[in-house]
């Protein structure tokens, strides 16, 4: 088992890195411009829906509600984006990305229909990024709320009975609440079926790099038995390494 690594800043994948400079340079201008950037770049269902701003779906992404909404948005973005933006690769990261939270965003207008009120922040790609995680790594520990450890498919699935718990509250709230489980939900529904729609090779065992933990016993399941349906020559070179691995070769 391989423990992960210090989350250094200059070790962060580029994506990852872009995406946090990115709503860092945003959020500085929201200093500024914020009511600007808010009504035409935040989500605001009655304009998509009245006045087509449909580029609201994308933009509403990087928009912040205050110091705290992006410091643990960031946070979460710098925690989880470099794992899984290092099993799936920068283009497919970026598709998940962008397709969770663009997917949380019209989750969010079709239960706020005609609603004024706008939606910001990239919650509902970082909920979907979580969710990547417990499906890549459903055993690896972590700490909820940097308190309780679990496992991640469970810290998952605690967040998603708590964010349905609070999107039945009569406060404001729940449509954040939406768009949390939006994200949440077309993450799941990508590694369950648009993988495969896709022509990405789906795996049956747990992608990693070097410092990840990793589950070598459904890794090596997994590859001996894609060898025994297609043949040694069909295994990739990563695939190769851990065999190689397990059958004591350097």
């Amino acid at each position: 088992m391989r423990n992960i690594s210090p989350l250094l800043f200059g070790s962060l994948p580029k994506a990852t890195k872009a995406l946090i400079f990115i709503c860092g340079g945003v959020f500085v201008l929201e200093l500024f411009l914020k009511k600007y950037l808010i009504y035409y770049f935040g989500l605001i269902p009655f304009k998509v829906i009245d006045s087509f701003w449909v580029w609201q779906i994308v933009t509403y992404i990087f928009l912040h509600g205050g110091f705290w909404h992006f410091f643990f948005n960031i946070l979460m973005l710098w925690i989880f984006g470099r794992i899984v933006e290092s099993a799936l690769g920068t283009k497919e990261f970026l598709y998940y990305f962008f397709m969770c939270g663009i997917g949380a965003g019209i989750i969010s207008i079709l239960f706020s229909f005609g609603s004024a009120r706008p939606i910001i922040g990239a919650s509902g790609a970082i909920y979907g990024l979580m969710a990547a995680f417990a499906v890549l790594y459903p055993r690896q520990i972590v700490y909820l709320y940097f308190l309780l450890p679990v496992k991640a498919w469970q810290m998952v699935a605690i967040l998603a009975i708590m964010e349905l718990a609070m999107s039945f509250s009569t406060t404001n709230s729940n449509i954040a609440n939406v768009a949390h489980l939006g994200g949440m939900l077309i993450g799941y529904l990508y590694f369950r079926f648009g993988r495969k729609s896709f022509q990405f090779d789906f795996p049956k065992f747990a992608l990693f790099n070097k410092d990840f933990e990793v589950d070598d016993g459904a890794a090596i399941d997994g590859i001996l038995e894609k060898i025994s349906k297609k043949g040694l020559s069909s295994l990739s070179a990563k695939e190769k390494a851990i065999l190689d691995k397990f059958s004591g070769h350097s």
